[in-house]
């Protein structure tokens, strides 16, 4: 029996409608919680397909199109695009399909969980109980236990390709009527290596065991953290970056970024003052503001926030980075290298998407300037710069999403 997608999720809906288009060579480009943030098709490879792909899972998911459907519209965007896919026809359709709208639905359950947890705080573990269900999902059939226990952040299904378990909410009283217990403690989760086919061949990974390879997080937690309360306490708490595992990443040499004539020469004159400052980026910008497109069609905000940032410090006013404020339209219209990368809260277990610029220009000493911003819906923000006077740059990190040619 296949879920039934016919109902509306707004939660669903309204995660989903966050992510940002990412095209991809393999499944193994992102890992686990990066697609809280990032649409991706395996080998979907150029921004259009990925485009018609997200547009065909948003129609189905808002209302409630079946599979059948979704072949249909696949058949079309594969001949309007000539895509070669790996796989059969109905394989393919299929898990592009049931992966992304059970990753949603999960995603939108847990939204609904959260806001609930102080009157109902207990989640129970439902199987399918038939001929098809894996081994250890069935002996995890009525595992009950604390919405915030963290086995749920690796054991929150869909726990495999074409996982049908799912998760009902209780309350102190269901779990008494229902006639089931509370656990003591979770189900034991050793890790076991498991075979992951990547464009380099086959390679092993350690995830829990019964869990397939990409699947142990709780999607939920990865888009919308552990509660609206905990939220306000990201900014002061820690976060660590989230990577493919070393396993799977390709083993590839990055070549040196070239060296490239500036456009403006930073000038300061040694006037660091707030108004001399807010004023070198008006005339940079054209206005207090600005929204610049770059190379692959995303947008980032600039404005005076910056230089707030620089200014709540006064030990921060002679910082060098103001003195490249001046080529920041330059570094996003025009970049030599865009990456994606991701990190996660350590207090909600949030996963933000950050966005890498990153170009080396001539100054007379060989600069590289990078700049880190945050995802915020579909607008890029909260600008960081970083410089170095290499070769490279560290904002070369996560997924290479363009190289200027």
């Amino acid at each position: 029996m296949e879920p039934d997608f016919a109902v509306k999720p707004l939660e669903a809906i309204d995660y989903f409608r966050q992510k940002l288009n990412l095209p991809t060579a393999s499944w193994t480009d992102i890992w686990q919680g990066m697609h809280a943030r990032a649409f991706v098709v395996a080998g979907a490879n150029t921004e259009s397909l990925v485009a018609d792909f997200r547009n065909a899972i948003d129609k189905a998911l808002a209302e409630g199109k079946s599979l059948d459907w979704f072949r249909k519209e696949f058949d079309k965007i594969v001949a309007a695009h000539g895509w070669n896919y790996k796989g059969e026809r109905r394989w393919r359709s299929a898990v592009i399909f049931n992966t992304n709208m059970r990753m949603a639905y999960a995603t939108g359950r847990w939204a609904q969980i959260v806001r609930l947890a102080d009157r109902r705080p207990y989640l129970r573990y439902k199987a399918v109980l038939d001929d098809r269900t894996r081994p250890l999902h069935r002996a995890w059939d009525d595992v009950v236990l604390r919405w915030d226990d963290p086995w749920w952040q690796t054991h929150f299904p869909p726990n495999g390709w074409n996982c049908r378990c799912s998760i009902q909410q209780l309350s102190e009283r269901d779990v008494i009527r229902l006639g089931l217990k509370i656990w003591p403690h979770a189900p034991a989760s050793p890790e076991v290596a498991s075979p992951v086919r990547t464009p380099e061949g086959v390679k092993f990974v350690l995830v829990p065991k019964g869990i397939d390879p990409g699947f142990a997080y709780n999607p939920g937690e990865a888009a919308f953290g552990r509660g609206a309360q905990m939220l306000a306490m990201e900014k002061h708490g820690a976060w660590h970056a989230l990577e493919v595992p070393a396993a799977l990443r390709p083993q590839t040499q990055l070549q040196p970024l070239p060296l490239r004539p500036a456009p403006v020469q930073p000038a300061y004159d040694g006037d660091k003052t707030e108004t001399a400052v807010r004023a070198v980026l008006r005339k940079a910008l054209g206005g207090d503001e600005a929204l610049l497109r770059d190379p692959t069609g995303n947008y980032v905000q600039v404005g005076q926030g910056i230089v707030d940032h620089y200014m709540q410090d006064p030990a921060t006013r002679l910082n060098a980075r103001v003195d490249y404020l001046p080529l920041l339209p330059d570094l996003i219209l025009d970049p030599e290298e865009i990456w994606v990368g991701w990190s996660v809260s350590e207090v909600t277990g949030r996963v933000a998407l950050r966005r890498r610029y990153a170009k080396r220009y001539d100054l007379g000493n060989g600069k590289a300037l990078g700049m880190v911003c945050d995802a915020d819906g579909h607008i890029f923000s909260g600008l960081t710069f970083l410089i170095s006077s290499g070769r490279s740059i560290n904002v070369r990190q996560g997924l290479l999403a363009y190289r200027k040619k």
